[in-house]
């Protein structure tokens, strides 16, 4: 093999390495972040959004169902909230869950799924939470709703080896 042609190489493998990484799936599990929506409250406030991930930031108007201010500027039938597909169960088992749209999921029934056990799939990042709906206001609620989901895994910290060296020779 002709050695000019070895870095290009390289770095081929190299970004292989790290796209495949960047897209692995995770799993977020418990519910212990709290979301509300404030009554009559605009969706368009961060106050009255639940940003997940740079993409997908869960709110609703004063009527209708929830969607993803991130990619919609209003609730749409058997769509919203895009970016995500939900089922019924925990995140921990995602490959045995059958999953759908929101709408489909709740049986448009969305009061239906407060105190439901919830898995929302987040598409663009491959991600898995669990999710419960709390509450669920009706059409004079001014769109108000609540939810306890996941937060991300907490990665553990290790100090670096350069760290430990300077520990000792303390």
């Amino acid at each position: 093999m002709n050695r000019r042609w070895l870095p290009l190489l390289f770095v081929l493998l190299l970004s292989l390495v790290s796209a495949t990484h960047a897209r692995a799936t995770e799993i977020w599990t418990g519910r212990t972040f709290g979301f509300s929506k404030t009554p009559f409250g605009s969706p368009t406030q961060p106050l009255n959004q639940d940003r997940i991930t740079p993409t997908v930031w869960i709110s609703r108007a004063n009527t209708q169902g929830i969607f993803n201010v991130a990619l919609e500027s209003a609730y749409t039938h058997d769509v919203s909230p895009k970016n995500t597909e939900w089922a019924t169960g925990d995140a921990i088992n995602h490959a045995s869950l059958t999953f759908a749209p929101w709408e489909v999921w709740n049986g448009a029934d969305p009061p239906s799924s407060v105190g439901v056990n919830a898995c929302m799939h987040i598409i663009d990042a491959d991600i898995y939470l669990d999710i419960v709906f709390t509450a669920w206001g009706g059409s004079s609620s001014g769109g108000s709703f609540s939810y306890l989901r996941a937060l991300p895994p907490a990665v553990p910290t290790r100090p670096s080896s350069w760290g430990r060296i300077k520990r000792l020779y303390q």
